[in-house]
């Protein structure tokens, strides 16, 4: 199996998120002309759990995610380009701006925030969110070779998380890897070949009940049939969606106390060139809201463009 490399892309505006927030915004943008990118996470809007919507303007009834589906193709319509991708590092604090997903480091020059809210994310492991950066990643392609020579694990019960283990022992990483749920491995019959010809396997009877360290990563405590050990250990490679707290804890932005994204009246964070729409905001939590503040931050994000350029 190939080693992936990260590809570097640009667009004028990045939007994280393709609920009607993201969908909104990338249709005002795209209409505009710009290069526009909506990043499509493994995160699913609310809309997708397809229940009956009857408060959305011009519909007496719709399924929701009939109308997440319509947001989604006006959007395209117009040239917005949709990514199935998690973002799992951002800088937002510099012009241009990055977001890296697994695959791909996107330059931008604005970017629109629309998540939804932070909350109904997967339970993390104690010591997860304190080692962000510092020993616990979400990417083998960014960080496996800072870990060539050194012992890591890796958790995770997918053929991504399969595709990660397989990078990271080619790299020269010595790697554990627990499924992380008790479950046997959930891969396909091709990608079981391919792990069975490395001689990669996959753990299923522990799991890690907490992660430690002094400044960084040094052992992990797992628990197996009953009994709880130390495992001393340079990083811990987790395989699933990046929690949003982590994500943007890191980089700056404002919060409340209720862990909504402040913005002003037109949408804009605390940060430069970043904006903000949708339920992340708790600026109403309707979907007509939420689309609304997505036209109102595309507006701001090109007024912003126009200006600096």
């Amino acid at each position: 199996m190939e080693q992936k490399e990260i590809q570097q892309i640009q667009a004028d505006v990045l939007i994280i998120g393709s609920g009607p927030a993201g969908s909104t915004a990338g249709l005002y943008c795209a209409r505009s002309g710009l290069k526009v990118i909506v990043l499509q996470g493994k995160g699913a809007s609310r809309l997708s759990l397809d229940y009956l919507v009857e408060n959305y303007p011009g519909f007496v009834s719709i399924q929701s995610g009939e109308l997440l589906a319509k947001f989604k193709e006006h959007a395209q319509h117009f040239g917005a380009k949709f990514m199935e991708a998690d973002a799992i590092d951002i800088n937002l604090s510099m012009d241009p701006k990055f977001v890296a997903t697994r695959e791909f480091l996107i330059e931008t020059g604005a970017v629109i925030i629309a998540t939804g809210r932070m909350s109904g994310k997967k339970k993390m492991i104690p010591g997860e969110e304190t080692f962000v950066g510092m020993g616990v990643s979400y990417c083998a392609t960014c960080d496996g070779p800072l870990y060539r020579g050194r012992k890591i694990l890796a958790i995770g019960n997918d053929e991504e998380a399969a595709e990660d283990v397989m990078a990271l022992s080619q790299m020269g990483v010595e790697v554990r890897w627990l499924t992380g749920d008790g479950q046997p491995l959930q891969v396909s019959e091709k990608i079981a070949a391919d792990l069975a010809k490395n001689n990669i396997s996959a753990e299923i009877d522990s799991i890690v009940s907490s992660i430690h360290g002094q400044g960084r990563v040094e052992k992990v405590v797992i628990e197996e049939k009953g009994e709880e050990r130390e495992l001393e250990v340079d990083g811990v490679f987790i395989f699933r969606e990046m929690p949003l707290s982590s994500l943007f804890g890191r980089s700056d932005l404002g919060f409340d106390h209720k862990q909504c994204l402040i913005t002003d009246g037109s949408q804009k964070t605390n940060l430069e060139g970043v904006f903000a729409a949708g339920d992340i905001t708790c600026g109403g939590m309707q979907i007509v809201t939420a689309a609304g503040e997505g036209a109102r931050a595309a507006m701001a994000a090109l007024k912003y463009l126009r200006q600096k350029n």
